[in-house]
């Protein structure tokens, strides 16, 4: 699937697809303080962009992520 393809607006579940992790790993991934989460009346979701800007990232700093 291609970025493109995911929707403007992920939720977890959606992360949880793109990264291959369980929910739970997802959450926790989530809680890291420089991912890109929002929180709208108890809904966590995260920009799609700033999803992907967020993993790249990570591909030049891999050990960042403690899940």
């Amino acid at each position: 699937m291609n970025k493109s393809d995911y929707p403007l607006i992920l939720q977890i579940k959606d992360v949880k697809e793109i990264l291959g992790v369980s929910r739970s790993t997802a959450y926790e991934i989530a809680r890291e303080p420089d991912f890109p989460l929002l929180i709208i009346n108890c809904r966590k979701i995260v920009y799609r962009d700033d999803f992907f800007k967020w993993l790249d990232s990570k591909r030049t700093n891999p050990n960042v992520i403690s899940a």
